[in-house]
């Protein structure tokens, strides 16, 4: 960390939920993106962690920062994180999609030992007062079934689409907002075309504003949107409580959309997933890791009822589906 703070940097200091994330960082866009994305919070305290994202300009010796080689050996580039310090450090990378989940990823280290708090990688809408989460891996449908009820259901409302703190107390399951603004895929204006206006009014990573729209349509572009841009602000709520939890799967062999499972089978389900907890942003793991995060999930299914959900079905069956659990 040293050879970072010896380089000239700009701070922010963000709040994941109450967790106090400091950036230090030399790159403009990683600093406009972490101010945009997070709530703002006073400087002057103590942050629980912090992220060093810096460009070195080819000075600091990768041997100081980290503990095998490097994805990037040409240009240094690469991540590292400590548990112990609660310190992510992300050199040579300004793809702000690196900053993001490992900011996450500290607050969950956080929330989940010191505070019982669960974090989620999914989304989350409610109906009629009932929110749902949508737990899932990359690219399992999360977003579209959160913003479609939220748009076209009369009581909707959108919550999140990347991540969601979970709180609990009284025998209820509250879900926490993470993000003020969206780090979003901006290929989601494929089935939403009237995204494309939107998008090309905020700031964009890996693509250009004034760039055609077939260079919007791949996964690796990003656009940082407030959700109020793309639903009535009065559709958008940062907090619900959580009444049904849906485990997505994609699995054109079985023939069953939706299933009622135990909370027992779908901690194990989630365990045994390839992207563990269905969570590719975690940054600790363990034995002790796994039976907290065990524990919290449980808890989490025996107040909110899990289903296995295969979104292989019409996205307007799957839709229907979600209101039919939600009435039950």
């Amino acid at each position: 960390m040293e050879y970072c703070q010896k380089l000239s940097t700009d701070t922010v200091d963000a709040s994941l939920d109450g967790i106090h994330i400091r950036l230090c960082t030399n790159m403009p866009h990683i600093k406009l993106f972490y101010n945009l994305n997070w709530w703002m919070t006073d400087p002057s305290r103590i942050p629980h962690g912090q992220v060093y994202a810096v460009d070195d300009g080819g000075k600091i010796p990768a041997e100081k920062i980290f503990e095998r080689d490097v994805a990037k050996s040409d240009i240094n580039a690469g991540a590292a994180y400590n548990p112990e310090t609660k310190t992510l450090i992300v050199l040579n990378n300004d793809y702000y999609g690196e900053v993001k989940p490992g900011t996450l990823s500290i607050a969950a280290d956080i929330f989940e030992d010191q505070f019982g708090v669960l974090s989620v990688h999914g989304a989350s809408a409610s109906i009629d007062g009932k929110g749902y989460l949508l737990i899932g891996p990359t690219n399992a449908g999360k977003t579209t079934h959160s913003y479609g009820p939220g748009m076209e259901h009369p009581k909707g409302e959108f919550h999140q689409d990347d991540w969601i703190f979970v709180h609990f107390g009284s025998d209820k399951a509250m879900g926490h907002a993470s993000e003020r603004w969206f780090y979003m895929r901006t290929n989601a204006m494929e089935n939403y075309p009237w995204l494309e206006p939107i998008f090309r009014q905020c700031d964009l990573e890996n693509v250009r504003t004034d760039d055609p729209r077939e260079k919007f349509l791949p996964g690796e572009p990003r656009v940082m949107v407030d959700p109020r841009r793309i639903l009535r602000p009065e559709k958008v709520v940062d907090e619900i409580r959580i009444h049904t939890c849906f485990l997505l799967k994609r699995d054109p062999k079985d023939s069953m959309i939706l299933r009622s499972i135990g909370p027992d089978e779908a901690v194990d389900f989630l365990s045994r997933a390839p992207e563990k907890w269905y969570n590719n942003y975690l940054t600790t793991f363990g034995e002790r890791k796994d039976r907290r995060r065990g524990e919290l999930f449980k808890k989490l299914f025996q107040i909110a009822p899990p289903y296995i959900l295969n979104i292989v079905a019409p996205v307007d069956k799957v839709r229907n589906l979600i209101f039919q659990a939600l009435k039950d």
